[in-house]
């Protein structure tokens, strides 16, 4: 798999995104970093996108996928 670029991330759909241009929707950034992070972006105008942390210790995110719009609201009550 070619390496990307820090702010391109690609889901476990495929799907490749540049969070350098998505809008922060709801996160947890609290350390140290666990399966307790997510954050989730809005990103080209009506996609969200979870990312997810699990289990590394090294970084906040490591996994990413799509979701829909509900689930998204839904993250926003977990700040």
């Amino acid at each position: 798999m070619e390496t990307l670029r820090a702010s391109v991330i690609q889901t476990r759909c495929g799907k490749r995104f540049d969070l350098s241009r998505a809008l922060p929707f709801a996160r947890n950034a609290a350390t140290p970093y666990g399966l307790h992070n997510f954050a989730v972006y809005r990103a080209n105008g009506s996609y969200y996108i979870k990312g997810y942390n699990t289990g590394n210790s090294e970084t906040m995110l490591d996994a990413f996928e799509l979701i829909s719009e509900n689930e998204a609201f839904q993250y926003l009550n977990k700040r």
